[in-house]
């Protein structure tokens, strides 16, 4: 089997990290909005958001094993894989501390965690979802896209 043919296909995990970390990252919203109205439904919000996010991120690592078990990942970049484990961890965490009663289990610490774990998964979704390293060809080592500029033509 060629190599380009063994790393074909569409991958799994990156779709189920998306919708993971969208939901890792909304318990900002639900936090921020408890803090100002001290409502204990924002309170419950953040921990079902918590909850179904992490819940999610276990079901994408089982995801990615099955993409590395298809070989349709060549390579793992681990700098990303840490940075989803350390956002999944935190919010593992802030998920143990909003299941604390009342003001203490919001202020100030699971803002702050919903915080740091929101900015590591923006930061890592803003290049994309998936875990494969992104392979670098060319004699500059740069990888190269296709070019969308108009032809010029003398």
């Amino acid at each position: 089997m060629a190599e380009s043919e063994r790393f074909s296909g569409k991958l799994i995990h990156p779709r189920v990290v998306g919708v993971a970390a969208a939901l890792l990252i909304a318990p900002v919203a639900t936090d921020l909005i408890y803090t100002e109205t001290l409502r204990y439904e924002w309170n419950n919000f953040s921990i079902w958001l918590l909850t179904a996010g992490l819940i999610l991120a276990a079901v994408a690592g089982l995801a990615f094993l099955a993409d590395m078990t298809r070989r349709r990942v060549p390579a793992i970049a681990w700098d990303r894989f840490g940075g989803f484990t350390l956002a999944a961890l935190l919010s593992l965490l802030n998920a143990f501390i909003h299941s604390r009663d009342a003001y203490t289990a919001v202020v100030p610490d699971g803002v702050a965690l919903s915080v740091v774990a929101a900015v590591i998964l923006v930061y890592l979704g803003w290049r994309g979802w998936s875990l494969r390293a992104v392979s670098r060809s060319g004699p500059t080592g740069a990888t190269k896209f296709p070019s969308h500029s108009p032809e010029v033509h003398s």
